[in-house]
């Protein structure tokens, strides 16, 4: 279902149908790879929630669990503060 395009985003927001995926960050070294949960996407990145520590900017592969041979190259754009609404949230940018 998509959402409205609030001000200021590119493209509408699509829930999820299969929201289980995985996060696969460290890419030039030693990959890890940890499960998350895809909240919502767009044709220009996701919103995932997981127990990760991103910085700002890495470049990280996401791993849809329906389409495990398709990775998807991205950027994180935002971290959730803690203590926030957004906690454990993260929202990626694809590159």
């Amino acid at each position: 279902m998509p959402f409205p395009v609030p001000e200021g985003r590119r493209s509408k927001r699509i829930f999820s149908k299969a929201p289980r995926a995985s996060l696969v960050f460290n890419l030039d070294r030693n990959p890890e790879r940890l499960p998350c949960l895809v909240l919502d996407s767009s044709k220009d990145g996701f919103r995932v929630r997981g127990s990760f520590h991103l910085r700002r900017g890495q470049i990280v592969e996401v791993i849809l669990d329906d389409n495990p041979l398709n990775a998807v190259r991205c950027s994180v754009v935002w971290i959730g503060k803690t203590g926030s609404r957004n906690e454990g949230e993260v929202g990626l940018e694809t590159v």
